[in-house]
């Protein structure tokens, strides 16, 4: 879909983006990630064709996008920014209206998922008197009036509870079943972004550090996987299985709560887990996790 080729963009003296390559694949959800400052917003900015970068290019089937085709390709796009500014003098089926007037869509377009989000008595009244978490029910639902195959996304579920969060996803996901939709999602919610995309990419200093599936950064980074054991007898600890995770080469062993954490290196999980094996008679059960999105991000960052 967009190939960003060594994309670079400078606001003066002061490097936004450096060297930024990374394609994007047509029908994903893509994650990008990083601390504020970090380059986000600046890549944002030109996936969505508002700034060119200084050096470097955009391709979109191999070819480099000039202003006619960046106007032709913004019809296409369906942004929902962080903060947006709406008329709290209109209602909210008068402030959709609007939208899709400016972007050539229309309210019929989203009238399945719409009552979803606001029901028809809140987009009745004016959006003066509507709460943060509407005001982004309201921003969602502007950005699908064009039916767009390409949704941007810059911190989607900032001011929305736990139900409206799970709400979003829904719909996008009802959505991206029905038809192929490309989705780039921004936010620093880590654990919500590693749920949802498909691949991910990691910002820093206005470069991206790492680019790929969360198994892919993973291995890439060598990040030991999390092994807990629940023990039967509370009163040795577990001594002789954290002597033998010790002798098999685990990090990091401690022992808390009738529970045995440990650290394995990937490359000795199978060995690990059959000396485990060996004192099924000393657990109840046990518990092996990979690595966290966060513990990606900070083993880069």
């Amino acid at each position: 879909m967009l190939n960003f080729v060594r994309v670079t963009k400078y606001y003066n003296d002061i490097k936004a983006a450096d060297e930024v390559s990374f394609e994007l694949v047509e029908g994903e959800m893509f994650g990008l990630v990083g601390p504020n400052g970090s380059g986000k917003s600046t890549l944002l900015r030109m996936m969505l064709g508002i700034i060119k970068p200084t050096e470097g290019q955009v391709l979109m089937g191999g070819s480099a996008l000039k202003d006619n085709d960046w106007r032709e390709f913004r019809r296409l796009i369906g942004y929902m920014p962080e903060r947006v500014s709406f008329y709290d003098n209109l209602s909210g089926k008068a402030t959709l209206e609007l939208f899709a007037n400016i972007k050539g869509g229309s309210i019929g377009n989203i009238e399945d998922i719409l009552p979803q989000l606001l029901p028809w008595e809140v987009l009745a009244r004016k959006v003066g008197t509507y709460s943060k978490g509407m005001r982004q029910r309201l921003n969602l639902a502007q950005s699908l009036l064009n039916n767009p195959g390409f949704l941007v996304l810059d911190e989607p579920t900032s001011g929305l509870d736990p139900i409206g969060t799970r709400l979003l996803y829904d719909i996008l996901d009802g959505v991206r079943e029905r038809r192929k939709l490309t989705v780039v999602l921004s936010s620093h919610m880590l654990a919500e972004v590693e749920e949802k995309v498909n691949r991910v990419g990691i910002m820093k200093d206005g470069a991206l550090k790492a680019v790929g599936t969360l198994d892919e950064l993973y291995r890439g980074l060598n990040l030991p996987l999390r092994l807990i054991i629940m023990v039967k007898n509370h009163s040795l600890q577990g001594a002789e299985i954290r002597e033998t995770l010790k002798k098999e080469g685990a990090l990091n062993i401690t022992y808390a709560g009738g529970q045995i954490t440990a650290e394995l290196p990937v490359a000795n999980k199978l060995k690990m887990l059959a000396a485990i094996l060996g004192h099924k008679e000393d657990f109840v059960d046990f518990t092996l996790r990979q690595p966290s999105l966060e513990e990606v991000f900070f083993g880069i960052h």
